[in-house]
C-alpha cells in the first residue's frame, strides 16, 4: 500500500499544471504514507486533481 502512496503522488508532481487540486492531493498521499488519512480520502483527492488538470480517461 505504501507504495501505492508514493507512486501517487509521484504521478501527481510529473503533471505539468499542478492546480490546487493537485497541491491538496499531493499533500493527502503524504499524510496518508503516516497512517493520517484513509486511502479512500486520498483516492477521491487524485480522481479531483486528475480531473483539474485533464488526465482523466472516461470509463
Amino acid at each position: 500500500m505504501q507504495q501505492r502512496r508514493e507512486g501517487a503522488a509521484e504521478q501527481l508532481l510529473q503533471w505539468t499544471k499542478r492546480g490546487p487540486k493537485c497541491h491538496s492531493a499531493v499533500q493527502l498521499c503524504m499524510d496518508a504514507m503516516i497512517d493520517q488519512v484513509k486511502p479512500e480520502v486520498v483516492r477521491r483527492a487524485f480522481l479531483e486533481a486528475a480531473k483539474e488538470e485533464g488526465n482523466l480517461l472516461p470509463p
